[in-house]
C-alpha cells in the first residue's frame, strides 16, 4: 500500500505557533454545508478519530480578504443578520488578536499592541465602516468603537 500524504511526526518548527481554536477555521477556503458554518462539527469525538491540524495563515492580506468575503456573504447589516454577521467578523477579530500577540512578542514589546496589528485594525475598521447600513441596531457600530478604543485609532 502506498500513502498519499507525507506524515511529519515532529511538525512544530520554531517559527510556527500552534493554536487549538477550530472555530477560527478560514471559511473562505473550506466548503460550507447548507450555507451554515458549524464549528462544533469540526472536532470528531469518536474513538477512532485522527485529528489533523491545518495551518491557518494569519497576515494582513488574508484577514482583509476574509473580512471582504464575510461582507460579501451578508451584504448589508440588518436586524435579521446582524448577530450572525457579527459572529463571523468577531472570528476574524480573534485572528487579529493572535496576529497581534505574535507580532508583539517578536517585536520590541513597547506599548499595548504591535504596530502590525494597529495597521491591520485600521484597515479592518475602514472596511467595517463601508458595510451598508440596513438598519442594524448594534453591529458594526459597537465593534468599530471597541476596536478604535482598544487600538488607539
Amino acid at each position: 500500500m502506498t500513502y498519499h500524504h507525507r506524515i511529519d511526526p515532529k511538525p512544530v518548527p520554531e517559527q510556527v505557533s500552534y493554536i487549538n481554536e477550530p472555530w477560527l477555521v478560514d471559511e473562505t477556503k473550506m466548503p460550507m454545508q447548507e450555507g451554515k458554518f458549524r464549528p462544533e462539527e469540526l472536532i470528531d469525538k469518536s474513538s477512532d478519530n485522527v485529528r489533523v491540524y491545518i495551518p491557518l495563515d494569519i497576515n494582513h492580506a488574508a484577514v482583509i480578504r476574509r473580512l471582504y468575503a464575510v461582507i460579501q456573504k451578508y451584504g448589508e447589516a440588518n436586524e435579521e443578520n446582524e448577530f450572525a454577521f457579527e459572529a463571523d467578523v468577531c472570528r476574524l477579530v480573534a485572528q487579529v488578536e493572535i496576529y497581534d500577540q505574535i507580532h508583539y512578542l517578536r517585536g520590541n514589546m513597547e506599548g499595548k499592541h504591535s504596530e502590525e496589528a494597529r495597521t491591520l485594525i485600521r484597515d479592518f475598521v475602514g472596511q467595517l465602516k463601508e458595510i451598508p447600513d440596513g438598519c442594524a441596531e448594534l453591529f458594526p457600530f459597537e465593534l468599530i468603537d471597541e476596536l478604535e478604543e482598544e487600538y488607539d485609532l
